[in-house]
């Protein structure tokens, strides 16, 4: 076959193209198994370990809030990292470390606490191996403290504790209470717990706590407060704040509320602000009369503006017992401000109180507060209820 100059031509710049291709790719080869055959092939003898250290220096500040949920937060020093390089003792949960060392190359597994961790074992030299502490790793006085590093060639273990993380609270239950009344903290860590105090009032701890569950005492004289548990690894503070930001009635209507000095009441029933029939806490509740189907617990105020958002109102909290001639299904509904268009029902259990919690979001989200007002619903007269623990949080 005859091949002209200009095909020649071509062919030969493409075997020129090819070859210099080639000879690029067998450099970087080379670069790389060099790269590579650098680390070497790693001691010889058993695995030993110097120390452990950041990989970066941490600052703390303290007392840092963070939120967890709409209803916790923790309250703890925060850590701050910054470029340094420094020894430690004890690890946090979720951080990076360096085991120091001798011996390290082959390393097949690392545990802390008897839980293995994963490393990359692109990041292992012969004197250092990179791992972070996962939030599964235990921790507290009946663990180990040991860090295990197992080579082929043996293993070692090293003293080394895990640091307890602070306490999480997801919520508390029931929202308001009495003096001496149990309030149960639920949440997670409050391993050995050291303290629960309702702002700066301690609080009882009752019974035996669990890594989950605390029950406490309120203490005398708290109307409104946040919770807060301390435990080995720290201190939370409950995003949300216990009992009532805005108190209407507790043992009696609070000033301006309802003719107490202001305001007015009503209507379709007889009101006494003093019973001691059905109590929900303290000495008092209101018990309501109704003589028709559609009377009502009917609160005026008439004192200063009350306003929702200065005041950091987001729901009304009430609790309310089903008394004389109230039968299963039952309603009482929720009036905010005469809005009988965005009332709120509330089905009434007979003979026991049920505590209501309503986002005034759901009663017309008003931006102040003159009147509610708790209207039956077809309750065949004459009937009781009882309303106790009414007010805003």
């Amino acid at each position: 076959m005859y091949l002209n100059n200009q095909t020649m031509k071509k062919i030969f710049q493409q075997s020129k193209t090819y070859y210099w291709m080639l000879s690029v790719l067998m450099v970087f080869g080379m670069a790389s198994c060099r790269k590579y055959n650098d680390r070497g092939t790693g001691g010889t003898g058993a695995p030993k370990i110097t120390r452990v250290r950041y990989i970066s220096k941490t600052d703390t500040i303290k007392n840092v809030s963070h939120p967890v949920n709409l209803d916790s937060a923790n309250v703890y020093d925060d850590i701050k990292l910054v470029k340094f390089d420094s020894t430690v003792t004890q690890g946090r949960l979720n951080t990076q470390y360096a085991i120091i060392g001798e011996n390290l190359l082959n390393t097949t597994h690392v545990y802390f606490n008897g839980t293995e961790v994963y490393f990359n074992p692109a990041l292992v030299s012969d004197k250092t191996i990179i791992v972070t502490i996962g939030s599964n790793v235990p921790f507290g006085p009946s663990q180990s403290n040991k860090l295990t590093v197992v080579t082929t060639q043996g293993k070692v273990d090293y003293d080394f504790s895990i640091a307890q993380p602070p306490p999480v609270i997801t919520t508390f239950a029931p929202l308001a209470a009495g003096a001496g009344d149990i309030v149960t903290i639920t949440g997670s860590v409050f391993n050995d717990v050291i303290s629960v105090k309702f702002d700066d009032t301690p609080a009882e701890i009752v019974g035996t706590p669990t890594a989950t569950e605390i029950k406490v005492k309120v203490p005398a004289g708290i109307v409104q407060a946040y919770v807060y548990v301390t435990t080995a690894g720290g201190t939370t503070k409950s995003a949300a704040s216990f009992g009532f930001k805005y108190l209407i009635y507790g043992d009696d209507l609070t000033l301006y509320w309802g003719g107490n000095g202001g305001g007015y009441d009503g209507y379709g029933s007889t009101r006494d602000y003093a019973s001691t029939a059905h109590v929900k806490r303290g000495t008092h509740a209101i018990a309501v009369n109704v003589d028709n189907g559609y009377g009502a617990l009917q609160l005026g105020y008439g004192g200063a503006t009350l306003n929702v958002a200065a005041s950091g109102l987001t729901s009304i909290k009430v609790s309310i017992y089903g008394g004389a001639n109230f039968k299963t299904g039952d309603r009482v509904q929720l009036v905010v401000n005469g809005g009988y268009d965005k009332a709120v029902p509330l089905t009434i259990v007979p003979g026991a109180y049920t505590d209501f919690t309503i986002p005034l979001s759901s009663l017309g989200n008003p931006s102040t507060i003159s009147e509610i007002t708790f209207q039956t619903l077809g309750v065949a007269a004459p009937a009781t209820f009882y309303v106790d623990d009414l007010g805003f949080i």
